[in-house]
């Protein structure tokens, strides 16, 4: 696959004008997300990377972790005892580094420390590719991109255009998009999507 062969990060950073596809100023990294490799166009929220450095805080991964912080808003003190029991156990497993506790107080510090704008998935078929584009539906925009002849492009293009995924081609002299990806409208937050993240965040950072 030429995808394999130039690096699919190098194939997406350079599909478009910057600011199309993705935000200018956006980093690129490839990834493995529920068993599907793709690459992420993703921005840093630089204050929190540092905060997190600082304070030496520990992988923030865990669902119920998660679901207890969106619980607390972020910055403010809360009494201990206007949580539910259930709560305060969750508090007492919480990662170094995501709350402070003080005085009968707790104060949520952790945020995520990234966003993530667009999730591009490699493959050779559309169908096949879509599918699996499909499962990054509530967190980000999405896209394929087809390595080699595009089989009924009249289908894809039509069911690209339904679905919002994006459809880009590889040509050999570089990327087309063919259909671009529809903007990402977040209907709610959800610990599911923190969860991607910080596990996309580990990835993406683990070779600094």
């Amino acid at each position: 696959m030429a995808v394999a062969a130039q690096g699919p990060a190098e194939v997406i950073s350079g599909a478009a004008a910057p600011g199309t596809l993705f935000p200018r100023g956006a980093n690129i990294g490839a990834l493995n997300i529920f068993g599907i490799d793709a690459v992420v166009a993703y921005r840093e929220d630089i204050q929190e990377i540092e905060r997190r450095a600082s304070a030496g805080a520990a992988e923030l991964t865990n669902r119920r972790a998660l679901e207890l912080l969106m619980n607390l808003p972020l910055d403010e003190a809360i009494p201990v005892d206007s949580l539910s029991e259930a709560e305060r156990r969750a508090l007492r497993q919480l990662p170094r580094g995501s709350v402070l506790r003080h005085d009968g107080v707790v104060v949520r510090q952790a945020t995520q420390p990234m966003q993530i704008d667009l999730a591009v998935v490699p493959g050779r078929t559309w169908t096949a590719t879509k599918e699996k584009a499909e499962w990054f539906t509530p967190f980000c925009s999405r896209a394929v991109l087809i390595d080699g002849p595009l089989r009924r492009r009249e289908d894809a293009v039509m069911e690209a255009d339904f679905y919002g995924i994006g459809l880009l081609v590889e040509t050999g002299k570089g990327v087309e998009v063919i259909v671009p990806p529809r903007p990402f409208v977040r209907r709610r937050y959800t610990a599911a999507s923190w969860q991607l993240v910080e596990n996309a965040y580990r990835q993406l950072s683990s070779g600094r």
